[in-house]
């Protein structure tokens, strides 16, 4: 997986155009806990705040190291990431921010929940885009969920290196968790073409 922590300049080209949260250290999120939230704040502004303080509230706490908040974290910025993206042709969506326990953040569950909650919006994306055939659909929604996936894992990165957590068992999770997602993207999509080639096959015989 590659996952640049720091450098900017490889940002998807659909994120040109966007207003890209700035990467920010460990001492500037204690500095926005500290500081009183203006009411001018979007909801989505607002949400990522409070997850962040809450990130730094686990700074303390020796279980950070074992991963589980870490995974949490990972999963909650790619999930905040995928709204964000979508939210603006596709409708604001619930999403809970706490970190739950007894939920299972191995990579392959965190995978599982990050691809079930992106590819949901699908035949959302396919009625808002009924001039373009099929495949087209197919390829724009998963360069859309795609980059807001890659968005939220640099996001949560760029976190646990302020930290100072993102190695060993907690970097590997990482990379487990990124790679078993485009995999199931990719079966995602493909499962897409292959029911739609077979639907055009039995409406030619």
């Amino acid at each position: 997986m590659e996952i640049k922590q720091s450098n900017s300049s490889n940002a998807s080209p659909l994120r040109d155009n966007k207003t890209v949260n700035t990467p920010q250290t460990s001492s500037t999120y204690q500095a926005e806990k500290n500081t009183p939230v203006e009411p001018k704040l979007t909801s989505n502004q607002l949400s990522r705040q409070m997850m962040n303080n809450s990130i730094l509230a686990a700074q303390e706490e020796v279980s950070i190291a074992a991963g589980d908040k870490s995974m949490a974290l990972l999963y909650r910025a790619a999930i905040e990431a995928i709204n964000e993206e979508l939210a603006p042709t596709l409708g604001e969506n619930s999403v809970q921010k706490s970190i739950e326990s007894g939920v299972d953040y191995s990579p392959e569950a965190t995978a599982d929940r990050i691809v079930s909650f992106a590819t949901n919006f699908f035949s959302t994306h396919q009625q808002q885009n009924k001039s373009m055939g099929f495949d087209e659909q197919v390829s724009s929604f998963m360069v859309k969920i795609g980059d807001a996936i890659d968005q939220g894992f640099k996001e949560a990165s760029d976190i646990l290196s302020g930290l100072k957590v993102l190695d060993g068992d907690i970097a590997a999770g990482v990379d487990q968790t990124y790679e078993l997602i485009q995999q199931k993207l990719a079966q995602f999509q493909q499962d897409r073409l292959d029911a739609n080639s077979a639907k055009q096959d039995s409406l030619t015989t």
